[in-house]
């Protein structure tokens, strides 16, 4: 059965209502790291040179009900999204330090009071990064110029 367009749009916002928020959750939760799980590429995020990166719950990219951080490190700086594959992301802004990114979500052109405190060494670095994490990353990145927070 094909769903009309209108009824289309509802599901999707009524979902994304629901769901979103439950991402942003648990990509934010401080996890205790578990020395088994670390490794020494993972060790250092700070010295992470200029570039782009793209961390998740899995080592695998693309991995339905996994979530990832993509992120564009400039300076002292990241722009980047969390997001899920096939759902929708949230762009942030923000700064690495130590191993932990700090920012604030970004959404609709509006600055929401979401912090985003990621402890990156609980999650792992992927090294692939495809051409849908660059688009998403573009989009982040024109959203967080228009509204003149990139620096």
């Amino acid at each position: 059965m094909i769903l009309p367009a209108s009824i289309k749009d509802k599901w999707k916002k009524l979902a994304t209502a629901f769901i979103f928020p439950l991402t942003l959750i648990g990509v934010g939760i401080q996890q205790q790291p578990i020395q088994a799980q670390q490794n020494p590429s993972k060790t250092n995020v700070a010295a992470l040179p200029d570039g782009i990166y793209l961390y998740g719950d899995s080592p695998q990219p693309n991995q339905v009900l996994q979530n990832y951080i993509v992120f564009q490190r400039q300076n002292d700086r990241v722009v980047g999204a969390i997001y899920a594959p096939r759902s929708d992301f949230a762009c942030f802004t923000g700064k690495i330090q130590g191993n932990t990114l700090y920012g604030k979500t970004m959404s609709g052109g509006q600055i929401q009071k979401v912090e985003v405190n990621t402890q990156l060494t609980n999650l792992h670095s992927i090294r692939t990064i495809s051409s849908n994490d660059r688009r998403i990353l573009s989009t982040c990145q024109q959203t967080a110029q228009v509204n003149n927070i990139s620096r």
